[in-house]
């Protein structure tokens, strides 16, 4: 009769680490993507009601990608959908629900160009890649004296997920006017420091109405697409500049306060603390 009382109880132990495993495998891959064996962060309550929009699905992975538009390795569920493209692209996810809201969230330095300097830095953990665009309204020359002279920044940084190639863009929401100089300068001051950090600059000329949509995060006009990642599409001459020279590290401009504008030794100093000089 012992051997049979071992016999019951060993088979009780060998159910309860069967249900245990069962339960840490259920746990295991109940979070995780059927087609990429990504692990994502938890599903907010709010991401389940939304609905991924196909169309705007289809949108971001033909303009975000370089590769073709296929959905092999991708999330298939919604709710991972909207947490994928939120975390690796950026995305608002109400906007992929096909909401009336801006595609990405934007940045702003406005009056804190400091934070640019902070901000490289936190990419710079992530990627060695980093590309600033200086899209500036296209035959519109940059002179403090003509009312349309201005220049939009966006930040891009290279993703790459299941075999595709494409990058993550960080609008920069500051319309830069030429003909206010403090404005003018803080602009500058950001393409210094983006060039002593040692990210690609790149200037792309655009019509006003694709400067405003940059602007506000509504979409990446589709030159910045064509321009990355190698760039894929080379862009005719006359829609390129060369946005470095304009870089300053902070010479004093008329109007100028210390709310508005970093001094060029405090921005050299900043600079130096980043270990970029």
């Amino acid at each position: 009769m012992q051997w049979f009382a071992y016999l019951i109880w060993s088979a009780l132990g060998l159910c309860l680490a069967a249900a245990v495993l069962s339960y840490l495998y259920y746990r295991r891959f109940n979070t995780t993507d059927d087609s990429s064996g990504d692990v994502f962060s938890p599903v907010d309550d709010n991401d389940v009601n939304l609905i991924v929009d196909e169309k705007r699905w289809q949108q971001l992975l033909v303009h975000t990608f370089s590769s073709s538009a296929g959905d092999d390795g991708l999330p298939v569920a919604a709710p991972q959908r909207m947490v994928w493209a939120n975390k690796y692209l950026g995305i608002e996810k109400q906007w992929l629900a096909g909401q009336d809201v801006a595609m990405y969230p934007c940045l702003s330095f406005h009056n804190a160009v400091g934070d640019c300097v902070d901000f490289i830095q936190q990419l710079q953990q992530q990627t060695p890649s980093i590309r600033l665009y200086a899209v500036k309204p296209a035959a519109i020359e940059l002179d403090e004296t003509v009312y349309e002279a201005s220049v939009v920044l966006c930040f891009a940084t290279p993703v790459e997920y299941a075999g595709k190639t494409g990058w993550r863009y960080w609008p920069i929401n500051v319309y830069w006017e030429w003909g206010y100089l403090p404005e003018q300068m803080q602009c500058r001051q950001i393409l210094y420091t983006a060039i002593q950090a040692g990210c690609e600059v790149v200037g792309i000329e655009l019509v006003l109405d694709d400067i405003y949509e940059l602007l506000e995060g509504i979409c990446i006009p589709q030159s910045l697409y064509d321009m990355s990642p190698s760039p894929a599409v080379k862009l005719p001459a006359e829609l390129l500049w060369n946005p470095s020279p304009l870089a300053d590290a902070g010479t004093p401009v008329v109007g100028q306060c210390d709310s508005t504008t970093l001094g060029a030794a405090q921005l050299k100093e900043l600079i130096q603390q980043a270990g970029w000089c």
